[in-house]
């Protein structure tokens, strides 16, 4: 399992929730401080309810413990010329965690969606990206965006 890419199922809902909550930590929307029991609480349920039907997530593991993650979210929107099925995926959470950067463990992750993706028929992949990983995205051939908008509702 040590520097393979290896598909994550339930049984990876611990691993999962705690790289999350350090990429959380070092993007600033949580602190080492904060009480995150209902964020851990609603994270592992989501995963474990979605895991491997419309949420694939990979991951690359180093002495037992989960250092690189990426997910992909699926879903199906109304078809348009570009893409007839109307099947797309959501690119979230690339992150790797600190100390075992500039391995090439986001490339392997992101490689590995891609090919999921061809093979799954999946016409549309986006996401977010940070600028540190934005060369890598664009790289692999996205594309940036300036049309999109959200609204959170309270």
């Amino acid at each position: 399992m040590e520097n393979n890419i290896l598909q994550l199922d339930e049984k990876f809902a611990d691993d999962f929730w705690l790289l999350r909550k350090e990429l959380f930590e070092e993007l600033g929307e949580v602190s080492q401080n904060m009480d995150t029991s209902e964020l851990k609480l609603a994270t592992k349920q989501y995963f474990l309810s979605h895991v491997n039907k419309d949420l694939i997530s990979w991951g690359i593991f180093q002495k037992g413990k989960l250092v690189a993650i990426g997910s992909l979210c699926l879903f199906t929107r109304i078809p348009y010329n570009e893409n007839l099925s109307g099947l797309e995926g959501y690119i979230l959470n690339i992150y790797t965690a600190p100390q075992f950067r500039r391995r090439g463990y986001a490339n392997q992750i992101l490689d590995t969606i891609i090919e999921y993706s061809h093979k799954n028929k999946i016409r549309r992949l986006w996401l977010n990206y940070s600028e540190p990983g934005k060369r890598l995205y664009t790289e692999k051939g996205f594309t940036e965006k300036n049309n999109e908008m959200e609204l959170f509702l309270q």
